[in-house]
């Protein structure tokens, strides 16, 4: 079988500090460990088993033997442009996920550096290395599909002999929707099968506190909601501090002290482990996660609609965005303009409540089977 090194670059994938593009390389890997001996060399992580044909290799100065050893490399965003140079140079396959890096620019550590704008820079750089370097692209919605074309094609990468042999570009390309793998449905049956029908009405925060990202909306809503009978309670699964969210989590913080909610809002500060999120989203009866107008949200689906997926939660959100269009296909979205309406579709679900169960459609053992069958029959032929 061929050996795949994924590097995710300063995205961790233990459960302790788990993010989404963490969770997705962690969750692709054991899809693609089905087909292949699977390396994921993420720096900094924690030692943890990954699953079945899967090492984790969390030394730095393990890079150039990893890379020696495999015989392609998965790229995720934010690559390190030394290591992402090392891969180019080795003339090994590249397989690319990533998006074109516009929040980055709106991150509140790099907006009060004094050279900023070459920091960014490099930012869109890096990302236009693995343009032009990617053997084979995958992407995690349409909308992200459309701006890869668009910038495959401009970048030189879309010829007239790729598009005789197949106009999607389905030899290049392939959307892998944001979803979870077979373990993590199994799992999350599990938990949905002991959960009590008469569970206590629990929202969950599970998007992250970023600065693209409204989460006082979500307070609002909910304490409208109380006012008006409805037994809510809310809780945000993400509440630890790191210089881009700071300034996010110190106003939520301020909010639930001025308005009085310490009673009916939690907001954790220490990290989940696997069982314990598992556990928390079995036993939420929706999902929330509120999303400022701006470009990061027209041009991607928020990670977040995995956990929607997994446990057929339904979820309120802002409707100005590929995140609402795609939930509102699988029947899970709530949309939201402001407080008051939020208020309105937590009421609706409250009265709604039913059974719940992952959608299998967007299980990886499902999606991800070009991109199995692309590694498997070894097409990194550059």
């Amino acid at each position: 079988m061929p050996d795949v090194l994924m590097d995710c670059t300063g995205h961790r994938v233990d459960w302790t500090s788990l993010g989404g593009i963490g969770l997705r390389a962690r969750e692709l890997a054991a899809e693609i460990a089905r087909v292949a001996d699977v390396t994921v060399f993420s720096p900094g992580s924690l030692p943890e088993q990954l699953g079945a044909g899967v090492r984790l290799v969390t030394r730095e100065a393990a890079w150039a033997d990893e890379l020696r050893r495999s015989d392609m490399v998965y790229s995720f965003d934010s690559p390190s442009p030394e290591r992402l140079s090392a891969v180019v140079d080795s003339g090994k396959p590249v397989i690319v996920e990533n998006a074109p890096p516009l929040e980055h620019a709106l991150y509140p550590s790099l907006v009060r550096s004094a050279d900023r704008e070459d920091v960014y820079r490099d930012t869109v750089e890096a990302y236009r290395r693995q343009l032009a370097s990617g053997t084979f692209f995958t992407c995690r919605s349409a909308v992200e599909r459309a701006t890869l074309v668009a910038n495959l094609c401009v970048t030189g990468r879309v010829t007239v002999e790729a598009m005789r042999a197949s106009g999607a570009l389905d030899r290049l390309i392939s959307t892998i929707p944001i979803g979870f793998s077979e373990s993590a449905a199994a799992a999350a049956r599990r938990e949905l099968s002991g959960a009590d029908p008469e569970r206590t009405f629990r929202v969950v925060w599970s998007g992250g506190l970023w600065t693209y990202l409204d989460p006082v909306f979500a307070l609002d809503a909910v304490r409208m909601a109380r006012s008006r009978g409805v037994p809510v309670e809310l809780v945000f699964l993400y509440g630890r501090e790191n210089a881009d969210n700071a300034v996010v989590l110190s106003g939520l913080l301020d909010a639930v002290e001025e308005h009085g909610c310490g009673d009916f809002v939690t907001v954790r500060r220490a990290p989940l482990g696997r069982a314990e999120y598992f556990r928390v989203l079995a036993g939420a009866s929706a999902l929330i996660c509120v999303g400022r107008r701006g470009v990061e949200n027209d041009t991607c689906v928020r990670l977040r609609a995995r956990d929607s997926r997994l446990f057929g939660l339904p979820t309120v959100l802002d409707r100005h965005g590929p995140t609402f269009d795609e939930l509102t296909r699988d029947g899970l979205a709530h949309g939201a303009d402001d407080p008051e309406e939020g208020a309105d579709a937590l009421a609706a679900i409250h009265r709604q409540r039913g059974d719940r169960a992952p959608l299998d459609s967007y299980a990886y053992r499902r999606t991800a089977r070009d991109l199995c069958a692309w590694i498997e029959k070894g097409k990194g032929e550059r």
